[in-house]
């Protein structure tokens, strides 16, 4: 048929601009006033509790944050202007290498994202081995925590840590202060021996949280999405007007041919309606929230399901408003 060519032009233009202006903005890492990156080996749960806590340069941005394959996700929030931590919705895409990716835009700067993953174990040692590749996040300043059961020994820390001591339950803390990073990737690597494999606080059913379920990934990128890098380059701007010369010229070719083309084809009949069936879409449930608040107001350590007063700073627990 005389339109099938123009047709087909059109697709093509229309998924190859789609590709590549999605690639584009996946390549933008977003912008960050502060980062941090917390290490909870043996905390509640035999796995490793990585918690990242970070503030948007620009609120309303988009954050796309790998997580490892065999993660389970614990928490996807952003914090008020009181401190209090709210469920944010969230969605799970693929990278290029298949890779997961979770993106979110928080609803305020602060955001939280916790997950728990496998620890690697040798016998008595545990092995920590993190990453966080670039081209995810900038940011202005940023650091690594880790904290370790009070029965860990031997602990080596791969970049060495700058300051270290006991908490008040006689857990094991360092901290590493990285300064600025931007378009850099963030290593971490902790190995210690655990002969006893005692965690930190008692393990509970309500400590570890239950898999979120993610919001479907968008059949399209909305029109009016902010991104949180810098502006498309000429090249790409080029790009889009070169596919709409030939969206127009497609279209005048459709106009022009398709009288004739008409008179060419006998009639048929009307083909008879089919019914479609609505796809059944997730419901993504939310864990219920108790009266009293899950994390420290005053230093943002998570309570224990009985704490009255934090175990880090000693402040009391407040009551959710």
């Amino acid at each position: 048929m005389k339109n099938a060519r123009p047709i087909t032009a059109f697709i093509l233009v229309i998924a190859f601009f789609a590709v590549f202006l999605g690639t584009a903005h996946a390549q933008n890492p977003t912008d960050l006033d502060q980062l941090v990156i917390k290490f909870w080996p043996e905390y509640d749960d035999p796995r490793l509790l990585v918690i990242i806590d970070g503030k948007l340069t620009n609120p309303g941005s988009e954050l796309r944050i790998p997580i490892p394959q065999d993660a389970q996700l614990n928490a996807v929030a952003s914090a008020d202007n009181t401190g209090r931590l709210l469920t944010n919705d969230w969605r799970e895409e693929k990278g290029a290498n298949g890779e997961r990716i979770l993106v979110m835009t928080p609803q305020f700067p602060a955001f939280r994202v916790e997950y728990y993953a496998p620890l690697v174990i040798n016998g008595d040692q545990r092995i920590i081995d993190f990453e966080l590749p670039a081209g995810f996040l900038n940011a202005k300043n940023a650091s690594i925590e880790a904290l370790l059961p009070p029965s860990s020994k031997e602990v080596e820390l791969d970049p060495p840590a700058d300051e270290q001591g006991p908490t008040q339950d006689e857990a094991h803390l360092f901290q590493r202060a990285l300064g600025e990073v931007e378009d850099q990737a963030i290593r971490q690597k902790i190995t210690y021996v655990n002969p006893s494999g005692a965690l930190t606080v008692p393990e509970t059913t309500a400590s570890t949280g239950t898999m979120l379920q993610a919001t479907p990934a968008p059949v399209e990128e909305p029109p009016a999405a902010k991104s949180s890098g810098s502006s498309l380059n000429p090249w790409i701007l080029l790009l889009g007007a070169a596919a709409l010369a030939l969206i127009v010229g497609g279209a005048v070719g459709l106009w022009l041919t398709r009288d004739k083309d008409e008179e060419d084809i006998p009639a048929r009949p009307p083909s008879p309606k089919r019914k479609s069936k609505k796809k059944a879409t997730s419901v993504r449930t939310q864990p219920a929230q108790s009266n009293l608040d899950r994390y420290c107001r005053n230093c943002g350590k998570e309570f224990g399901p009985d704490d009255r007063y934090c175990r880090y700073c000693g402040a009391k627990r407040q009551r959710i408003q």
